[in-house]
């Protein structure tokens, strides 16, 4: 018996036993995660209608918080006429609860497509699903039909396409 467990032991000293790999922290990723999921995906549903889908790379969950911390998050957004709007950042938190999320992007914009043919670009944002609105404090800049209109933060209702710069808005016009 004793040989058994001896030559076990060595096998695993000459093979080596690999130690479970620590996950790398990453800058504004909670360390407190109850579990890490690849290929994630949360979908926000109301009436039997997908209102809203994230995806992303990597999501750490903190149960508690109820907080769900993305890597490279895709949202798309789904309205009545089947309209989609498709959002992407570096990084995002989902509420799990209240079904609120942000979305940063480290370097460049998001780009808001809208049907209107205008565009918003903005390097963070956050959604507010009981009053589905879009909000940020971050610089803004809307471009189309030969305007370009630049300030510091935004409150916008999506469905209706209504929107307003909230701080130092500036207007160009293009002949």
């Amino acid at each position: 018996m004793f040989l058994g467990i001896a030559a076990v032991l060595a096998l695993l000293i000459g093979i080596g036993v690999e130690k479970p790999k620590r996950v790398a922290e990453v800058p504004g990723v909670f360390k407190n995660a109850d579990a890490e999921i690849d290929r994630f995906s949360f979908i926000q549903t109301k009436d039997g209608k997908m209102q809203w889908k994230v995806q992303a790379r990597r999501a750490r969950i903190v149960e508690n918080e109820f907080k769900a911390v993305l890597e490279d998050p895709r949202v798309t957004l789904f309205k009545e006429e089947g309209a989609q709007m498709i959002l992407e950042g570096d990084e995002g938190v989902v509420d799990t609860e209240s079904h609120n999320f942000t979305l940063k992007k480290r370097e460049g914009s998001i780009p808001i497509h809208l049907e209107s043919g205008y565009t918003i670009y903005t390097n963070q944002l956050q959604w507010i699903d009981q009053n589905q609105e879009i909000s940020t404090d971050a610089p803004v800049t809307i471009y189309g039909d030969g305007i370009e209109i630049t300030g510091l933060g935004l409150r916008g209702v999506l469905g209706t396409e209504t929107f307003t710069i909230t701080n130092d808005v500036r207007a160009v016009v293009a002949n």
